[in-house]
């Protein structure tokens, strides 16, 4: 609704402009004001208007838009004081009056629009008061017919010349105190400001400065009577002076523009580098303020702490810094310490606030998702644990029972064959070797069974004995080196498994002669390597082996990669981060 309305009272406020130029000109030019005059007024007056259109347009809740389109039509209605109808002189006064007042304030309350000070207001009350009083004033004492001009004031109440005479200096003088007053406030402002506010002040404050330094010389110039063509300088310089500084309004609000436009490129950057300190830097950047500064909120309290996470104060309100929190749901995440300058463009600060807090957000919930993550390699390498402690009971079991019961039922049969002697029954006695036999073949598959399963010796004698015993079990030629030395329990079963996946795969598919392994530690990991002579062509996504492998090494950061050409052997590495292996004593 907001929008619907400064859209429609800069329509109106668009045709009323057109009116007023068509009014002001034919009024002026009836007046007998030369081409040069009337071009000048457009010119300083249009610069006003247009510039005044668009930052209404850019910033509708900053008023200074509005100010400027103002100014424009009260510089227009001046026209109105020169007496070609004398009843709207006084019109064209207050035209005038309102003039300097709004000038006045745009001086004085940009960027923002607000008078910031008490002595601001009374300064713009001034400005209206003694500006615009004396004129008045000495409209009720200039006599046009005493002064040769051929027409009668209507307004005219004092036919004293002494008066008249002194009427006629003292708007001038008094604009003289006006004018140092308003210098006086520039440079104070401007010798007070910071970095970034003065970058934001001089596209405006400048030409303010030299326009307030034309208007004191040409009204010393009035007050002193100095030849005409000084008179002429200062009005042509005035000209220039006025029309700059709508420029100067102009380049702030493209500044602002490009600043917005920056925006973009800061969320990149902020996504692309979301540390603390890359946080403020890339803030301070696209706000040009290199004093900013990020605090963040402390966990669990109510304090804010800096990217070293050293406590931060917040500033108070007459600190001369300005704080921009950043909420979530109510709860403050982070808060921005900057110029107070940065509040001019409330936009600006707030989609910069945004960025932010994309980047806060974005921080909170990596580090969730690391959180996560480390839980669930936690949970995982608990899993493959769990199952390795598993493994081994289960091998134990194995061993002490099952194992047990065979080797003593072997020896039972055994015993009884001796006891039978040769003269036994031969059917009993056949039997009984049958028995005997089957019993010492459970016994081997059992006892293979329980090494596939976890093997003894890897838990006794260590990697480079387990890979020794698997070799040797081996269909194919296999040559072994292994560094010496104990890993952990998760990285020795990890390689254990990967080397005898890999020769189960050789026996099952190569078609090999001889197969290498190695396995040695270097730069903070344990590298296995099994290549063979076969015939190559594995597929490492076809089989549940070389997958489940996979993620039995993920489980401890490890990684395993098959190469396998066609024709050109297979080679399975796999890599595995752990500390350097324990020597054990010779």
């Amino acid at each position: 609704m907001r929008g619907m309305s400064d859209r429609r009272a800069r329509q109106v406020a668009i045709v009323a402009a057109v009116a007023v130029i068509v009014a002001s000109v034919a009024y002026a030019n009836a007046a007998g004001v030369s081409t040069g005059g009337i071009a000048s007024m457009l010119l300083v007056a249009g610069s006003f208007l247009i510039t005044g259109f668009l930052a209404w347009a850019q910033r509708p809740a900053n008023r200074m838009g509005r100010l400027m389109v103002g100014l424009a039509f009260c510089l227009l209605l001046t026209a109105f004081a020169q007496p070609v109808w004398p009843i709207v002189v006084p019109f064209g006064l207050l035209s005038f009056s309102l003039a300097n007042v709004l000038l006045g304030y745009l001086i004085l309350a940009y960027p923002s629009g607000e008078l910031r000070s008490n002595a601001n207001r009374a300064l713009i009350v001034l400005t209206f008061v003694l500006g615009g009083g004396p004129r008045f004033v000495r409209l009720l004492t200039q006599d046009p017919r005493a002064m040769g001009l051929g027409f009668d004031n209507p307004y005219l109440l004092f036919h004293d010349p002494a008066f008249a005479a002194t009427m006629a200096t003292l708007p001038y003088v008094l604009d003289i105190v006006l004018l140092m007053a308003f210098v006086g406030f520039v440079v104070a402002r401007w010798v007070h400001a910071s970095g970034p506010t003065r970058r934001t002040l001089s596209p405006v404050l400048i030409p303010t400065l030299v326009l307030l330094l034309i208007l004191l010389g040409d009204a010393i110039t009035i007050v002193i009577e100095v030849p005409a063509n000084v008179r002429e300088f200062f009005d042509n310089a005035q000209l220039l002076a006025r029309t700059a500084i709508p420029i100067g309004f102009l380049l702030g609000i493209l500044r602002t523009q490009i600043a917005r436009s920056a925006i973009a490129a800061l969320v990149v950057e902020l996504g692309a580098t979301p540390t603390p300190g890359k946080l403020r830097d890339a803030l301070a950047h696209a706000l040009v303020d290199p004093t900013l500064t990020v605090a963040y909120r402390a966990p669990g309290g109510a304090t804010f702490i800096d990217a070293e996470g050293r406590p931060v104060n917040l500033p108070g309100e007459d600190s001369g810094r300005a704080v921009t929190m950043l909420e979530r749901d109510g709860t403050p995440l982070a808060a921005i310490i900057h110029d107070p300058a940065l509040l001019v463009d409330p936009g600006l600060v707030a989609a910069v606030a945004s960025a932010l807090r994309l980047a806060v957000e974005n921080e909170r919930l990596q580090v969730q998702v690391e959180s996560q993550l480390d839980e669930v390699r936690a949970s995982r390498a608990r899993i493959v644990a769990a199952g390795d402690i598993e493994r081994k009971r289960v091998e134990r079991d194995l061993h002490d029972g099952a194992q047990q019961r065979l080797v003593s039922l072997t020896l039972a049969l055994r015993l009884v064959r001796t006891k039978m002697g040769d003269d036994g029954d031969a059917g009993v006695r056949l039997s009984l070797e049958q028995a005997s036999d089957e019993a010492k073949a459970a016994l081997s598959e059992l006892r293979e069974l329980a090494r596939g399963i976890h093997p003894q010796i890897l838990t006794e004698a260590g990697l480079a004995a387990a890979i020794d015993s698997l070799a040797d079990r081996a269909p194919v030629d296999v040559s072994v080196k292994v560094g010496p030395g104990r890993y952990s329990a998760a990285v020795e079963g990890a390689a254990y498994f990967a080397v005898s996946e890999a020769l189960a795969n050789v026996a099952k598919y190569a078609q090999a002669n001889h197969v290498l392994v190695q396995a040695q530690w270097a730069d903070g990991a344990l590298s296995i390597e099994v290549s063979d002579d076969g015939v190559g062509g594995a597929d490492p996504g076809s089989g549940s082996g070389l997958r489940g492998l996979s993620d039995r090494l993920a489980a401890i950061d490890g990684t395993i990669e098959v190469i396998s050409p066609n024709g050109g052997g297979t080679r399975v590495m796999a890599h595995i981060p752990t500390v350097a292996p324990v020597l054990q004593p010779a």
